[in-house]
């Protein structure tokens, strides 16, 4: 994995925690139960897909200064990224359970 892949895999993995946990102080939750979390992450994946890439555009632009690859370069990363939505949304599910899991 190259060092643009791994900081825009670092940057996705910030976004979606952060917006988890703002769900859960939004609804006064503790954790999401596990039959909604399907549910929920469907709905916050689509609301919030152009704001993660803008965010991570943007986050790129000041970490990386001069050598921002360019907007062309992570448009096709996130081509790729959301070629496949239930897969996405999938694998998010995933690791909220885990997450979710490994904090009882």
């Amino acid at each position: 994995m190259s060092k643009l892949e791994r900081t825009v895999k670092d940057l996705i993995i910030f976004y979606v925690k952060e917006n988890y946990n703002k769900y859960l102080s939004d609804n006064n939750l503790t954790i999401i139960e596990k039959e909604k979390i399907k549910e929920v992450i469907s709905d916050l994946y689509y609301s919030k897909k152009d704001h993660l890439k803008q965010f991570v555009k943007d986050s790129l632009k000041e970490l990386w200064k001069d050598d921002y690859p360019g907007d062309l370069v992570i448009n096709n990363i996130f081509f790729e990224i959301y070629g496949d939505n239930e897969l996405c949304i999938n694998r998010i599910c995933v690791e909220i359970e885990l997450y979710q899991d490994n904090e009882k």
